[in-house]
């Protein structure tokens, strides 16, 4: 294929996904927001996908943006509730012709539902109110008849017969029982005023529990072992992608890259270090297939990567155990000690050929078995152009270039995260890539900064042991939100990442 017709397939390919970025379905928060009103208002994921089915025809990763700001609406002013919404799916045979007297009937019930009567400084847990509001925040005032409540939305002064009694009947799986206040929830435990005391329950020891607002059972929050999953999104699992994408109008920056989600389904990134040294290049990815349900989400995404001036020394030192020393058919000892300049004959060469890699890749969340948090894989596969050009035109004099066992380089891999807790992931990977060696940490640290010759900010190096198949495994910790770093057993050893909301 020569130049000006690969150049030709690369604007074709890059216009296809900026055409499917452009529709306008409904954003990965507006889904969020969705499913957050309808839990709070007492509706099961099954009663909220069979009205949306029914009134839109489409569940609701389908539907439009604007519909999303209807629906969002509908449940903020009132006109979509629980009792709405199951009398749409299910019509009664007889409809009340006196709405004013069930209006004024439900106004009477709201009175008589419970204050709380243990409002104190420094409760911390999800408050629910009598207008039927919930937030989820922390007191740091009680003045007179004001508390102050601190939530991430911001701080608000409200009177204390506005908060509803949160009672809760909890069993151990020792068999004990308390009975008493909810004062606080964390993620490991429950704090609980009973008549003889403070009680603080750890989640995993509950046996059964039932919980109580303004004196009603609730059992839309009878959960033994409340788990808050983290909110990291895994676009890659050390340096291989997932079918994740970022939210939209989000920005991100790790060690290696920087991105921006544009859509649900669609992103774009770019390796800002090879930006930098002249090969301008583009990683647009797609999410063409999206499944979610209660319990169980799945993702396939089609990715490429564009480099306009691709660096020829990154693929001879990728591929140096593909290098013959003087014919011989292992070269892994010889290259230990060597260097780019030793192999190539000019190493700085301007006229780099263009680069073109693309890949497909499924990834599989559900709820974690125990009911805490969510174990994932993901596996996929990868080709490039890497071949394209003539290695051996680049090679001095006493070094083959293997093309006759390397024709197509490629790369094979399966991923698992786990959640540990909120902010900690387990995460392992293994491959099979015929371009891949193992480094030790000095390697690792002199190819990532460049200082080998090869190019700064990327893996590329001459050095390393040939290994077509291997694993690696890590931690990943995340002390915000929106930053995480991780720790594994193979180069670069170490990942950051850092992501901007709403940017």
């Amino acid at each position: 294929m020569n130049k000006r017709r690969l150049n030709y397939l690369l604007v074709i390919l890059f216009l296809s996904f900026a055409l499917h970025a452009q529709e306008e379905t409904i954003l990965f928060g507006q889904q969020k927001a969705i499913n957050n009103l309808s839990s709070d208002a007492g509706l099961s994921n099954n009663n909220l996908d069979s009205y949306l089915k029914k009134r839109y025809n489409r569940p609701l990763y389908q539907l439009t943006q604007s519909e999303g700001v209807e629906i969002i609406k509908g449940f903020q002013d009132g006109t979509i509730s629980k009792n709405s919404v199951l009398e749409y799916i299910n019509p009664p045979r007889q409809v009340v012709e006196n709405t004013q007297s069930t209006s004024q009937q439900g106004s009477a019930q709201s009175k008589d539902l419970i204050a709380a009567s243990v409002l104190e400084v420094g409760m911390k847990k999800r408050f629910h109110f009598k207008d039927g509001s919930i937030s989820e925040g922390e007191i740091t005032g009680v003045n007179d008849n004001l508390v102050t409540l601190l939530t991430e939305s911001g701080e608000f002064k409200i009177p204390k017969d506005e908060f509803l009694a949160e009672t809760a009947e909890i069993t151990n799986k020792k068999g004990e029982k308390f009975v008493g206040h909810v004062l606080k929830e964390t993620n490991e435990e429950f704090s609980i005023r009973t008549q003889y005391g403070d009680a603080v329950i750890h989640k995993r020891n509950i046996d059964k529990m039932s919980r109580y607002h303004g004196g009603i059972r609730d059992p839309q929050t009878e959960m033994t072992k409340r788990f808050y999953i983290g909110e990291a999104n895994l676009l890659s699992v050390f340096l291989d992608p997932t079918a994740n994408l970022l939210a939209p109008n989000t920005f991100y920056i790790s060690g290696m890259s920087l991105g921006y989600g544009l859509t649900d389904r669609f992103q774009l990134t770019t390796k800002y270090a090879s930006n930098f040294n002249g090969d301008l290049n583009l990683y647009p990815r797609l999410r063409f297939r999206h499944k979610k349900s209660a319990d169980k989400e799945s993702s396939m995404s089609v990715g490429l990567g564009f480099h306009r001036s691709y660096p020829v020394k990154s693929t001879i030192g990728k591929y140096a155990h593909a290098i013959k020393v003087d014919g011989k058919s292992d070269t892994t000892i010889n290259l230990v000690n060597l260097e780019i300049e030793d192999v190539m004959k000019d190493p700085n060469i301007e006229e780099n050929p263009v680069y073109v890699e693309a890949y497909l890749v499924y990834t599989s969340h559900r709820t974690n078995p125990t009911g805490r948090g969510k174990v994932g894989w993901t596996v996929g596969g990868k080709v490039s152009n890497a071949f394209q050009d003539n290695i051996q035109g680049y090679l001095k004099s006493g070094y083959t270039f293997d093309d006759e066992n390397y024709k197509i380089p490629y790369r094979l891999w399966a991923s698992l995260d786990y959640d540990l807790r909120k902010d900690l992931k387990f995460v392992a990977s293994t491959w099979i890539d015929n371009g891949y060696r193992s480094m030790d940490a000095g390697d690792a640290f002199q190819d990532y900064t460049g200082s080998d010759g090869s190019t700064p900010l990327s893996i590329d190096s001459i050095k390393g042991k040939k290994s077509m198949f291997d694993f690696d495994f890590g931690l990943l910790y995340a002390p915000t939100d929106n930053f995480r770093i991780g720790v594994h057993f193979q180069q670069p050893f170490l990942d950051f990442y850092w992501e901007f909301f709403e940017f």
